[in-house]
């Protein structure tokens, strides 16, 4: 009975911050959307006030992240489970909403060029298709990423997984591929001035550079997930 009364308290703790926990993540999900949505609307030359509209967008997205990802450190500061452990989430979430950040950046710096250059943004027609590929990428390696951070992957005792074969590291390395190729492109485009062209291999590299933050983030997180497992492993082991 007493066994029972103490459980009853901790499972109720540990679906909460389960459900926390999604919420964050399903925020997270979100402001990628938004992201694409940016991405979007910057390569076919969508309305200044559009581009706007999305960096305000992802700016209220964050604070709705920040929001959760505080209540789910003070719900962990002194929870712990049947293995008497705690949840070692902190550190992935701060990678996870750090990549975030890096995508309202570029969301804001998208709507400051709208700004300054509206509908005359050079950016040929042939490249619009291989770019947009490179988005939907990009956001799938963060997508891969989020999903992977489920607490029914991570705080319960599971390993990590992902659906069929493909990962975040796969979805990288398509990055990697689609960018090389789009700035080689680019580059030997003659008809196009040299800072036309040096710009859009530098908006090419920093969406690029979102797939690049993601799979660091799962590497770590993947790292930091098996020494927990060996760790647990050899402590149940005595």
């Amino acid at each position: 009975m007493d066994t029972q009364f103490h459980s009853a308290p901790a499972l109720a703790s540990r679906r909460s911050l389960e459900n926390d926990l999604d919420r964050l993540l399903d925020a997270a999900a979100e402001a990628t959307a938004v992201f694409r949505a940016a991405v979007e609307a910057y390569l076919t030359a969508g309305s200044e006030s559009a581009c706007w509209s999305l960096a305000q967008r992802i700016s209220t997205q964050m604070c709705t992240v920040d929001e959760l990802q505080q209540r789910f450190a003070t719900g962990t500061r002194d929870a712990t489970f049947e293995s008497g452990t705690r949840p070692g989430m902190i550190e992935p979430l701060n990678a996870v909403t750090g990549l975030l950040r890096e995508m309202r950046r570029q969301i804001t710096a998208f709507a400051v060029e709208s700004g300054f250059s509206g509908d005359t943004r050079e950016i040929p027609s042939y490249l619009v298709t291989d770019l947009q590929e490179l988005s939907e990428t990009v956001c799938a390696a963060v997508d891969e990423l989020i999903e992977g951070c489920r607490p029914c992957m991570l705080l319960w005792g599971q390993p990590m997984c992902v659906g069929g074969d493909l990962g975040v590291s796969w979805y990288e390395s398509q990055a990697d591929r689609l960018s090389m190729q789009l700035i080689k492109q680019i580059l030997a485009d003659e008809a196009l001035e040299l800072k036309v062209r040096l710009h859009l291999a530098q908006v090419v590299e920093e969406v690029d550079r979102v797939a690049d933050y993601a799979e660091r983030v799962d590497t770590d997180l993947r790292a930091g997930r098996m020494a927990g497992l060996a760790t647990r492993a050899s402590r149940d082991s005595h």
